[in-house]
């Protein structure tokens, strides 16, 4: 008996102990809502930045493409310089000439003329110049190349505004399942805080009994082992506590050992009626589906990006041209021309069979996975809705459960008082009451993380 006694002490001074760290470690808790850590949440998770940048990249890439319609004005210059060039000369002498008109048509000049060709000599030296040209062209036709490509860099930025609306949807189900989880280890919290007490107070009346010799030593020995369980169980809810807590700290980027509370502690739950088209709304909103609808639709544009390559092209232009004079040798130049160019295949051994075929089958491909996945999204939408129901109905049971767990504990408590029950059934009234309790908050909590998980498999999850 002494040693169960230094036992159970020993126990209770370890407890005191742990607990009082904890709360002198926690200090002064930061209150957030659900609303203030979604918010905070998207704003600290990286997967989202990266996906703005991704819209960021395909709005350069849409504003880029689209230049391609437009002309396009090039300007370009050089300088170049000479030095010590050799001098260029030419003796004098006297023209041949043909003896008769047949050689002359036959270009044979035998003969000598009268007259004297003088001779010159060029001195060159040091030469430079510069020269400039302007040009300009406009694209006319392309065979619908620039048009297609415009197409698919837009349907690119929407799926990248797509994958935003995913990734946050996936932040805001994580945030909202540490946020609840942080509510349902509170809420057990005090659950174990009341049954410690419960369990203490029968414990005092027990030992109030035994010392008066109308209880057994082996009557208060069974209610100190329950007490002395029920606080091991807290203490563990308390180190849950600051699990739950570091978890949600982590989710909104805050430190890990920042001490937090939970403000929306009140578990509300309203069955809202779900509309009946739920399925197909799902199907028109799930960002998984929109993304992969634009893919078989770039895929599609690809086919018309691959042919345009086959088709004739017409393009347009026009350029100037400056030379400046260069030194003893010729003056200075300006040279303006207009330009057309028309481009037409005309055989190239099927390649063009073989290449469109190959995008046509990629296309299929995203089509048979669009509808793969589509099939799969709707299943998941299927089970989303009855596991909302089934916790709806669970938190019904557990109700009425509590309600008989607390007029059990009751009245076994007064048969207790009145010598009509013992101590072993009111430890089981007791236990059975706060595992009613505790599985009330079970099935609510439950609930909560069915109802974002419905919504997120409709798409209908956001801020």
């Amino acid at each position: 008996m002494a040693r169960t006694y230094n036992y159970n002490h020993m126990k209770n001074k370890i407890f005191c102990l742990l607990i009082f760290s904890l709360t002198a470690f926690q200090g002064k808790a930061q209150e957030l809502s659900l609303s203030e850590s979604r918010t905070l949440a998207l704003e600290y998770n990286q997967k989202i930045k990266i996906a703005d940048e991704m819209i960021a990249e395909n709005e350069s890439n849409v504003r880029f493409v689209f230049t391609q319609f437009l002309p396009n004005l090039k300007a370009s210059g050089s300088y170049n310089y000479y030095h010590d060039i050799d001098d260029i000369s030419l003796p004098g002498s006297f023209l041949p000439t043909a003896n008769s008109l047949a050689e002359a048509q036959q270009g044979i000049y035998s003969g000598t003329s009268d007259v004297y060709f003088p001779g010159f000599n060029l001195e060159l030296g040091n030469i430079d110049y510069f020269s400039s040209n302007l040009t300009l062209t406009q694209p006319i036709y392309m065979g619908g190349k620039i048009r297609s490509s415009y197409q698919m860099t837009k349907m690119g930025r929407e799926i990248s505004i797509y994958n935003r609306k995913l990734q946050s949807s996936d932040v805001l189900l994580e945030t909202d399942q540490a946020y609840w989880n942080l509510v349902s280890i509170n809420e057990k919290g005090k659950l174990a805080e009341k049954y410690v007490k419960m369990l203490s107070a029968l414990v005092q009346d027990l030992q109030n009994a035994f010392d008066l010799e109308i209880t057994t030593k082996n009557e208060l020995l069974k209610a100190q082992v329950q007490l002395n369980q029920a606080k091991l169980d807290l203490f563990r809810v308390q180190n849950l506590m600051v699990l739950s807590k570091m978890s949600l700290c982590q989710v909104i980027g805050r430190d890990l050992m920042s001490d937090i509370t939970a403000t929306d502690t009140t578990i509300t739950i309203t069955q809202n009626a779900i509309d009946a088209d739920y399925m197909q709304k799902a199907l028109n909103q799930r960002p998984e589906l929109l993304m992969l609808g634009k893919q078989v639709e770039i895929s599609q544009e690809q086919i018309k990006n691959t042919q345009a390559d086959y088709l004739p092209q017409l393009g347009v232009g026009a350029s100037y041209s400056y030379i400046s004079r260069i030194e003893s040798l010729i003056g200075s130049s300006k040279i303006l021309a207009v330009q057309a160019n028309l481009s037409v295949p005309v055989f190239h051994w099927q390649e063009r069979k073989h290449k469109v075929a190959s995008v046509r089958f990629r296309s299929k491909q995203k089509e048979l996975e669009m509808d793969r996945t589509r099939d799969l999204i709707s299943l998941e939408v299927q089970q989303s809705y009855f596991k909302l129901q089934e916790a709806y109905q669970q938190i019904e049971l557990a109700k009425v459960s509590m309600d008989q767990a607390n007029e059990n504990v009751e009245l076994t408590q007064n048969s207790f008082y009145e010598g009509l029950a013992n101590t072993t059934e009111l430890l089981d009234a007791q236990a059975f009451w706060q595992r009613a309790h505790g599985e009330l908050i079970d099935s609510k909590i439950n609930y909560k993380l069915r109802e974002i998980s419905f919504l997120k498999s409709i798409g209908e999850l956001a801020i």
